[in-house]
């Protein structure tokens, strides 16, 4: 069910109307009910996946917790880990590095059969299987108790609204709000439908109206003119942020309304003024996933500054294959890597030279700034988006000068332009300038309602060509 659904609908309406009428542990147990439901609905034989990696990692935080020896708590922390990683391992890379090694032997001249094994990818399963390191992890860490029961703890890793992709909850957080009563209010009613509204206009009028364009530029760049090919990376820009971002917003607003708080996944990110900037504001929950559970436990910047570059590089190599099977996404993590140690490199130099502890750059700087990271950031997103290293190579040859057809007439391009500046007008620049998601429901009540319903009639007016899923759904 994919949120933009009838099905969805249907379903939400359901479980809000019976979950409206229940206690608090019944409700817990509903909703549980309806995540596994909701789960079943996409692949029902994956759903005793994750059941019993659930199961394994409750066990394991419950034996951390109670172990009085250190070498028996790590021991238990070492089978959770393991056991999450080789069933990521097997279902998301087998075929992967099975391939890469047989690639690998036959450029030796040391002829192997390529084989693979059919694989069906288990929706999520990058997303929960974070969580469910976190939890073991923070318990030995002995910054965190042991759930109450199995059944909070399976509710906090499947709850329907984060599930597919995210954002990435902490238990600290999120596991905590599972175990006590939540409270629903008019506020948080009308703060989620707003959420739920911006997230669908992100999806079907923005992502999902550019993602045939897209799909053309990227499926076949030798045909198309520079012009085209260019144009193809800024729309894949807008793409990849307005369908992620627009998920985590309908993720959020449906947690609101049953009385939860979920992350903030995206900030603004293409307002961003460098690359460290642009990861704290993109993709925040595996941002600081990887800080607390990868960069700082290999020393982070406590080693000198050729271990902090060498760390930037290891975790944002992880990080590009985090999402994905294809060397395609560890070069974007490698270009990344260096850039975020280039970046770093660069500001300590320079805070050194002023010793001032610093600059405030001036409006036109920072303008400046925000123009060069986003065409950087668009850049790599080539990588992201091509099939393969030689497609994204052939991408980038095909951008200085190269001459063929366009792929979109300029009424296309106008049916591209409004959405998109929808989107920075009503949503992304008011919520950079306020520093607030809901920067919206301040406005005075005629410019509110004319916002609200401006978002609303595009979202009847818009009909896609059709409804894909939300990119995250692959990871």
């Amino acid at each position: 069910m994919l949120f933009n659904s009838p099905e969805f609908l249907i379903f939400f309406v359901v479980v809000f109307s019976i979950y409206c009428t229940l206690a608090f542990r019944a409700q817990n147990v509903f909703l549980l009910a309806a995540s596994l439901f909701f789960y079943a609905w996409w692949d029902w034989r994956f759903v005793f996946l994750l059941t019993a990696t659930t199961s394994i990692d409750y066990i394991a935080g419950a034996r951390i917790h109670a172990a009085t020896s250190d070498p028996v708590r790590k021991r238990w922390l070492i089978a959770s880990l393991a056991c999450n990683l080789l069933v990521l391992g097997f279902f998301k890379y087998f075929n992967f590095f099975v391939g890469s090694f047989v690639e690998l032997l036959n450029r030796l001249n040391l002829h192997v059969p390529a084989w693979q094994v059919e694989i069906i990818l288990p929706l999520g399963i990058s997303f929960y299987t974070f969580q469910s390191m976190a939890y073991a992890i923070d318990i030995y860490r002995r910054k965190l108790a042991p759930a109450q029961s199995f059944l909070n703890y399976f509710l906090f890793v499947c709850f329907f609204p984060h599930l597919i992709a995210g954002p990435i909850n902490r238990p600290d957080s999120l596991l905590a709000q599972v175990e006590h009563p939540r409270r629903m209010s008019w506020q948080q009613w009308s703060e989620g439908a707003l959420l739920i509204l911006f997230g669908l206009f992100k999806k079907i009028c923005v992502a999902d109206v550019v993602a045939p364009f897209v799909d053309r530029a990227f499926s076949d760049p030798a045909q198309f003119n520079w012009q085209s090919l260019i144009l193809g990376a800024y729309l894949f820009a807008v793409q990849i942020y307005a369908d992620f971002s627009g998920y985590s917003d309908i993720a959020r607003g449906l947690a609101k309304i049953f009385g939860f708080e979920l992350v903030v996944n995206f900030n603004q990110p293409y307002f961003s003024r460098n690359p460290a900037e642009f990861w704290q504001r993109w993709h925040i929950s595996l941002s600081r996933w990887l800080r607390d559970y990868l960069y700082i436990p290999l020393g982070g910047n406590r080693k000198g500054e050729l271990r902090t570059y060498m760390n930037l590089l290891a975790v944002m190599l992880l990080g590009g294959l985090w999402h994905g099977a294809n060397w395609t996404f560890v070069v974007w993590g490698a270009f990344h890597g260096a850039w975020l140690a280039a970046h770093r490199w660069w500001r300590e130099r320079l805070a050194r030279i002023r010793d001032d502890g610093g600059h405030v750059a001036s409006t036109l700087q920072s303008l400046l700034f925000v123009v060069i990271t986003f065409h950087i950031v668009t850049l790599l997103w080539i990588y992201f988006r091509s099939s393969d290293i030689a497609t994204a190579h052939l991408y980038f040859s095909r951008l200085f000068g190269a001459q063929g057809q366009p792929f979109a007439t300029l009424y296309q391009l106008f049916t591209l332009a409004w959405p998109i500046g929808m989107l920075f007008l009503l949503i992304d620049y008011p919520q950079w300038r306020a520093g607030d998601h809901l920067a919206l429901l301040r406005w005075r009540l005629p410019a509110r309602g004319a916002a609200i319903a401006m978002l609303a009639l595009a979202l009847l007016a818009v009909r896609p060509d059709a409804r894909p899923p939300f990119i995250y759904f692959q990871f």
